[in-house]
């Protein structure tokens, strides 16, 4: 998925291309290595950097992959698949920002849509498999509603009629309704994800910090207990935690988890942010 964006690269101009580059099926670029070996500020050496920079965020490395997205597109606008556009939104929203991150989830709901976008002259983009269509939109959702975008009802329309099959649909129903606000139906959700993989990390994170949005943190504890049992180097398995323990009145040990998923990620802005806590 990520190796197209510099796959198009390769067929344009395949003489500029160092055998670092090359794509091997079942085996992963060093993109680093890559964009070092390209000429500096080629097309080719951009597309390298997007695709580090696509990395970075599915490490949850926000602050490199901010990093790598700036470089990448230097003083110009870059724009490539969905995937750039939504990845490069939710990177930004986790960095605070926000206007950034409303453009970026739009322009991938209209090349998800199959709108006409002002400008482009690609050919049409093949059509995206349901469970990556699912993925992009759970990551742009809650951006273009936060954005106040006036495309989010229908891209929120096109997500809810998508059919859900298994635990990944579960649990991604219940991430979006949860941003959304919609804690029953995130409940509802997550409960059914929760129980098909009871040790799942990404699930039980996902399911104590809706019971803490909910208003039950005692509830979620257990839950986030268990997450960072299973990751315990995730920032948002450590927030999470700290967010229930602080609902629960147990400040100091709130502070220490919240102090846990600054360590692990000084990029996120809402890391920052204290938790408001009283001692029970």
């Amino acid at each position: 998925m990520i190796a197209l964006v510099l796959a198009l690269a390769l067929t344009a101009a395949p003489q500029e291309i160092p055998p670092v580059c090359e794509i091997s099926p079942g085996a992963a670029t060093d993109w680093a290595a890559c964009a070092a070996a390209l000429p500096e500020g080629s097309p080719q050496q951009r597309l390298a950097r997007l695709n580090q920079a696509a990395n970075a965020y599915l490490e949850r490395d926000y602050g490199a992959a901010e990093r790598l997205y700036d470089l990448a597109a230097g003083d110009a606008a870059v724009s490539s698949d969905v995937f750039l556009h939504a990845f490069r939104a939710a990177t930004f929203q986790q960095v605070g920002r926000e206007k950034e991150a409303t453009a970026d989830a739009h322009m991938a709901w209209l090349m998800l849509s199959g709108a006409a976008i002002p400008g482009d002259l690609r050919p049409p983009q093949p059509p995206v498999a349901e469970e990556d269509r699912r993925f992009l939109l759970s990551l742009i959702l809650p951006i273009l509603k936060k954005g106040r975008d006036p495309l989010f009802a229908e891209a929120f329309a096109d997500f809810r009629a998508l059919p859900v099959k298994d635990a990944d649909g579960y649990g991604s129903l219940a991430l979006v309704l949860e941003q959304l606000g919609d804690f029953t139906g995130a409940l509802e959700a997550s409960l059914v994800a929760v129980k098909a993989e009871p040790a799942n990390p990404g699930y039980l994170n996902n399911h104590c910090y809706i019971l803490v949005r909910a208003g039950r943190p005692a509830e979620g504890l257990p839950y986030c207990e268990k997450a960072v049992q299973g990751a315990p180097q995730v920032a948002a398995v450590r927030h999470s935690l700290a967010a229930a323990l602080a609902g629960a009145g147990r400040c100091e040990e709130a502070e220490a988890a919240l102090a846990e998923a600054r360590r692990l990620d000084a990029a996120t802005v809402l890391y920052q942010q204290p938790i408001a806590c009283t001692a029970g």
